[in-house]
């Protein structure tokens, strides 16, 4: 039952993560046209734009195992683990999942096979 899945935040969280990620693409557009020649330091602004979302994007992992949810975020230090003993309530969503455990509730945005996937193995 080891399955990996792509995850973001919550839409207030992700919303505030990807504006600043966009930020840096506007700033690369903004520099070409500023500059209106195509340089290298539009180059490096866009470059950095593509790691910072693929970074965003693939560093955002839920690891469904048999006891235990364990999100791993883009920062390292914000990941955790949601034991299935914690678990109250799961809500599979139009968009993702609401995780409601004793502790706190989550809200996670999955593709729609993901949560099925982990609302099957966790209800």
């Amino acid at each position: 039952m080891n399955k990996k899945f792509f995850y973001q935040p919550d839409i207030p969280v992700a919303i505030s993560c990807w504006s600043f990620t966009m930020m840096i693409l506007t700033f690369s557009l903004l520099l070409w046209l500023e500059i209106t020649v195509f340089q290298i330091w539009t180059v490096i602004a866009f470059v950095l734009f593509v790691l910072v979302a693929g970074f965003q994007i693939l560093m955002r992992k839920v690891k469904v195992k048999e006891d235990k949810l364990k999100f791993s975020a883009a920062i390292p230090f914000n990941s955790f683990d949601i034991p299935k003993k914690d678990i109250l309530n799961i809500e599979l969503k139009r968009y993702g999942l609401f995780i409601k455990t004793k502790y706190r509730d989550y809200r996670f945005l999955f593709s729609k096979k993901a949560a099925r996937y982990i609302y099957d193995a966790f209800k």
